[in-house]
Parts: structure tokens; sequence; C-alpha cells
């Protein structure tokens, strides 16, 4: 079992116990199974746990433990009740959550990483596999580039939520029934809110780069998301 000793004079200080060790991950978009077996004596973990199987065994209760303050939730419930389009008033409708992460991506380095940026022809065929086999569907947009998304996503039936703080967006997520998203952790647990069908973006990590040497699909994403 790989374990690092490294400087942990500010965690000693916290914990007062020189038996104290560093575990760390190979890469960032992978599950590590070391992490299975710890060894015995007090560990920080230095990790980003960018899997979902670290946690998949007590799903369940994390869904229960993992609530928003009701004050959030109320509002996000409210601001989507406005965006109800008045032709569905009484009727039934799904809400789908459209994530898109551009700005701290798009700059060519982190594109040459691996990273792709997700594209107006990403968005309308992930909107279409919904458009296609639901009766009323309606898209709710959160980004952190609202501008690229009201200029380059021209589905019908579409709301954008603008303004507002990443907690009141991550609320209206777990509120929506279904999700598209791009790239970023962000987007990721937005739709591990929702909890239904998620579309992602096939192409990452591009072929060929460093990304696509630490990052694996099977870990990284869930095996019921779908790749478009």
């Amino acid at each position: 079992m790989y374990v690092r000793i490294t400087d942990l004079s500010e965690f000693l200080f916290q914990s007062g116990d020189s038996r104290a060790a560093v575990m760390s991950e190979d890469h960032a978009c992978m599950y590590d199974q070391k992490f299975e077996q710890l060894p015995a004596r007090n560990v920080s973990l230095s990790t980003f746990l960018q899997s979902y199987k670290y946690f998949q065994q007590v799903e369940d209760q994390l869904r229960r433990d993992l609530t928003f303050k009701p004050h959030v939730l109320n509002m996000a419930y409210q601001w989507l009740e406005l965006q109800t389009p008045a032709k569905w008033r009484g009727l039934k409708f799904v809400r789908v959550m459209i994530h898109i992460r551009r700005q701290d991506y798009a700059p060519p380095p982190r594109v040459q990483n691996g990273w792709s940026i997700p594209t107006a022809d990403y968005v309308r065929r992930s909107a279409s596999y919904f458009v296609e086999c639901l009766e009323r569907v309606q898209f709710v947009v959160l980004s952190d580039d609202p501008a690229w998304c009201i200029k380059n996503i021209n589905v019908t039936d579409t709301v954008f939520s603008i303004g507002h703080r990443p907690i009141f967006d991550m609320a209206v997520a777990s509120l929506c029934d279904h999700a598209i998203i791009s790239i970023g952790t962000f987007g990721w647990w937005a739709a591990w809110f929702a909890n239904g069908i998620t579309i992602t973006p096939k192409e990452t990590p591009i072929k060929g780069t460093t990304l696509a040497k630490m990052f694996r699909r099977d870990d990284y994403y869930k095996p019921q998301w779908i790749g478009l």
C-alpha cells in the first residue's frame, strides 16, 4: 500500500499524533482501490475523490444526509414555479437541467490539456434525446457563462438562471427530473442531485491528451449516464 509521508506540521498541530500519514491519489479522475484499506494510523486524505465508486455503497444514506436548507429549497421551488409555461399550467411536464461550464475551461491551455468545451451542437443533440421521447419538456440552463448560453442554446421551452448564487442553482438542479451536463464537478453533482437520465459529453477527455491519461470515464461517470 502506498503511503506518502510529507510535511505534516499543520496536520500534526491539529491532531497531536506523530503517527499521522498522508495518502494521495495517483490520478484525480480515477477510482483508486488503495483507499479501501487504510493503514492503522491517523491518515489525511490528500485527494479529489472524483469517482462515484467511492460512495456507491452508501449512496442512499448520502442522499438523506446531503439536503438543502428549507429556505434555499423554497426559493428554488418558487423560482421554478414562476418559469412554468402558461400553456402547461395544470399539466404534467418534465424539467431537464442543462449545466454549461465554459469560462475557466475556454483558454487554449485547458483545451490542449484535454477538456472539451461544450458546443451548441452538443446541447442541441442532447436536448433532442428528451424532446423526441417526451411530450412536454422544459430546459433549465445553469451556467457560468449565461451570455453564451442565451446566444447559442436555441431549444424550445428553455429558461435561464441568471445572477443567482451557486447554492441556488444546485437546489434548482435537485428539483429537475433529468440533466445534461458539460464538464466540471459542479455539473456532475447537479446531475447527481437531479438523479434521473443524465447526458454527458462523449468526447471528454480528448483522446491523446494529458487528461486522457488520468481520466477514466468508467470511474468518473456513473454507468447509467449516457455519453453523446
